[in-house]
């Protein structure tokens, strides 16, 4: 249950990013490119969503045990967990489902009356369905429109239809349904469709470059809707700034083919480049191997040849805090090699202890201490292959100097 709400929570980041970047940038770009570029960049959003479901980044590692500070904070773990902690995720994904069936249920109301005043013709010219599209007009369609108005409208709604845009407009209704708390997705919606209408405009005055003058009339004379369509494409403007400003982009020039390419190759490429940077933007993650205990061989010096062993003269303390709850203790085994001086040249490690801040505190230790040299013949000489054991338990580390057993290691 949790991953769902993290996979929601991760994508609606990712869908409000991009959403605002969009806004920012949609009218330059449709002044500099076209009315086409600002519309494709409107699948930028589903690019970016569907990147976080891409697996993100992954380091392996090998994991000796757990580190010091996940035994404290499991030692410190409270017993008992808070009761509104446990029932705070079904709650919330409670909420989350009322809401989507909530403003879904809403649309197909709005989308309902709206079929039913068309089958009335009193709604349209628009494009319906999802399965079977098509063009729905109003009864005084041929009354209300000459010749040549009528066959603006219906290029204009052929061009809904060759592009597919009443199935586009049904998937950013499910969106809506999906995001029903972020309002950053109904005003991109709203935008996503004034985009989807000044796109379908240049491509009819691309086809029918001499009637711009006739185009921008016929859009003037059009009423308001009297129903709103949640999915689908309607001629009439849904307030006046969208339909003035469809009206000034007839003013422009019509861009070239080959500036049509380029926009259509930019907005691809930042699409492109925008899905990555979702992608690479999750988290890493870490897959941790388990270990065994860590054995170094080694070659022990011929105990014959010593007359007598290293003596711990001067132990430091190994950094770890005392006090710290350890079932049945760690041990960590070592082997030194003791130099004349008394000082311990290398630490081999035999046994770990299991916890990597141990291990490292132990050596650290073993490093920092004093011994008596091995004697041989009244003379100091250099000795190796010398096994050293510190355990901790409740109490404070102690350490065991005296040779292994055979076997013991």
């Amino acid at each position: 249950m949790n991953g769902i709400l993290d996979a929601l929570v991760e994508m609606n980041i990712a869908a409000s990013a991009a959403i605002l970047v969009l806004l920012l940038v949609r009218k330059p770009v449709g002044r500099h490119l076209g009315p086409d570029a600002a519309y494709l960049l409107w699948v930028i959003v589903p690019i970016v969503v569907a990147s976080t479901f891409i697996p993100a980044r992954a380091i392996e590692t090998m994991a000796l045990g757990p580190s010091l500070e996940e035994v404290v904070a499991l030692a410190n773990a409270p017993s008992v967990v808070p009761g509104w902690e446990i029932f705070i995720a079904p709650a919330l994904l409670s909420i989350w489902i009322a809401g989507a069936i909530a403003i879904g249920a809403a649309l197909i109301r709005r989308q309902r009356a709206f079929m039913r005043d068309a089958d009335l013709g009193l709604a349209g010219p628009a494009v319906v369905g999802f399965s079977y599209q098509h063009i729905v007009t109003p009864r005084d369609f041929a009354r209300r429109f000459g010749d040549d108005e009528r066959r603006l409208i219906l290029t204009h709604e052929q061009v809904h239809l060759d592009r597919n845009d009443a199935r586009i407009n049904a998937l950013v209704a499910l969106a809506r349904c999906l995001f029903w708390f972020n309002p950053l997705i109904h005003v991109g919606a709203k935008a996503l469709r004034l985009d989807q209408e000044m796109s379908c405009d240049a491509e009819v005055i691309d086809r029918r470059p001499r009637t711009r003058r006739a185009y921008a009339e016929t859009l003037l004379r059009t009423q308001l809707a009297s129903r709103p369509l949640p999915v689908g494409c309607y001629w009439p403007a849904e307030s006046q700034h969208p339909l003035a400003e469809r009206i000034g982009m007839l003013a422009n020039m019509p861009l070239s083919g080959a500036r049509r390419a380029a926009a259509t190759a930019i907005v691809l490429v930042a699409a492109a480049g925008a899905g990555f940077a979702a992608w690479a933007a999750q988290p890493q993650r870490t897959i941790l191997h388990e270990a065994p205990d860590v054995f170094v061989p080694f070659q022990p010096l011929h105990r014959a040849s010593l007359t007598t062993q290293p003596h711990l003269s001067d132990f430091a303390l190994p950094a770890i805090p005392t006090g710290l709850s350890l079932p049945g203790g760690v041990e960590v085994g070592a082997d030194l090699c003791v130099g004349r001086s008394g000082r311990v040249e290398s630490v081999q490690l035999m046994k770990s202890a299991g916890y990597r801040h141990f291990d490292k505190a132990a050596i650290d230790a073993l490093r920092g201490s004093r011994f008596q040299p091995a004697m041989h013949d009244g003379r100091a000489i250099r000795g190796c292959g010398h096994p050293v054991m510190i355990a901790w338990s409740l109490g404070p580390a102690a350490v065991n100097t005296e040779p292994a057993a055979p076997g013991a290691r």
